[in-house]
């Protein structure tokens, strides 16, 4: 059985790393890659003018998955070497990662970090920390302030 890579990114300035250290890894594994991002569905809090204002939720998302979608197929379209599968979808990151690695019983998921502090990371949560603390699989977390120095 050929084994598999989930790799999990959002679209941030620094997701074509990951994306090419998942693949790296995927390379020298012979790995199936499933390249995924979960376009979050839900705030933790919302801007009183949001509340009111005719913003079309559905819309927003739907064309953030959209992108999404068009982004990761020109990566696999760069990458015809590999067996990469796309799979983007709305939710919650967090748990949807988990979810899919879990459903696809992958080998791996491979993630970035932001290395976001303070407010940052009270508002925004850790996607990379709960996942290295919930999944029952082995996480390659590429630090991404690294990248920074």
């Amino acid at each position: 059985m050929k084994n598999k890579i989930l790799i999990a990114i959002d679209l941030d300035d620094d997701y074509l790393f990951v994306i090419k250290k998942g693949l790296e890894l995927a390379t020298i594994m012979n790995a199936k890659v499933i390249l995924g991002s979960i376009v979050n569905i839900y705030v933790n809090y919302i801007q009183p003018d949001m509340a009111t204002s005719p913003i079309q939720w559905d819309d927003v998302y739907n064309s953030q998955v959209e992108y999404t979608v068009q982004e990761l197929e020109k990566i696999k379209s760069q990458h015809k070497n590999l067996e990469i599968e796309v799979y983007v979808e709305k939710g919650n990151s967090k748990t949807d990662i988990i979810e899919k690695a879990n459903m696809e019983n992958v080998d791996y998921i491979v993630m970035g970090t932001h290395g976001r502090t303070g407010i940052s990371h009270i508002f925004m949560g850790s996607t990379a920390e709960y996942i290295i603390r919930h999944s029952t699989k082995p996480i390659f977390v590429i630090p991404m302030n690294t990248l920074k120095h």
